[in-house]
């Protein structure tokens, strides 16, 4: 069954479940979904179950109803479509049984075979990337660290020498 989950500000939230073709929201008792606020109209919108989904129409009130942040006078909801009177704020979700059916049933097949096709081919616009081997690159580097070591070595060795008294 759809629901319409109002925030209130001193009651917090407050789920109304749409059970009705037809449901009214307003400021005064006789609505469907009634709400103590005075930024809505006495008579402010409707809900309308049309061909299995609710459209939300205004019913000409002072402050208008925007769906998801947008004025409109009529709306087709989807789930999850925020809506709001005046300034008082709820979330739409539809029936929740239509949309959870299991899938239908199928039986998983094993692989024949995991290999790649003969005819794959790459199909990428961008060349590979190769890696190249420098070997003065790697030299320098191996002699620059065993210099690196050995000052650091003979800087250790002139610290640890200890002068005679």
């Amino acid at each position: 069954m759809s629901k319409l989950v109002i925030f209130l500000p001193d009651v917090g939230e407050v789920v109304h479940e749409l059970t009705e073709a037809q449901v009214s929201v307003g400021r005064t008792e006789e609505n469907t979904i009634y709400i103590d606020d005075p930024s809505v109209s006495v008579h402010h919108a409707e809900f309308v179950l049309n061909g299995g989904k609710y459209q939300l129409r205004d019913l000409g009130s002072t402050n208008g109803i925007r769906v998801n942040g947008k004025p409109v006078s009529e709306a087709l909801l989807t789930p999850g479509d925020r809506v709001r009177f005046g300034s008082v704020e709820g979330v739409f979700e539809p029936d929740a049984s239509k949309h959870n059916e299991p899938l239908p049933a199928q039986e998983a097949v094993p692989a024949a075979q995991s290999q790649r096709p003969s005819n794959f081919g790459n199909s990428s616009p961008f060349k590979r990337k190769t890696v190249q081997k420098a070997p003065a690159k790697t030299a320098a580097l191996a002699v620059a660290g065993v210099a690196l070591l050995s000052f650091a070595a003979s800087l250790a060795f002139v610290f640890l020498i200890k002068t005679p008294l």
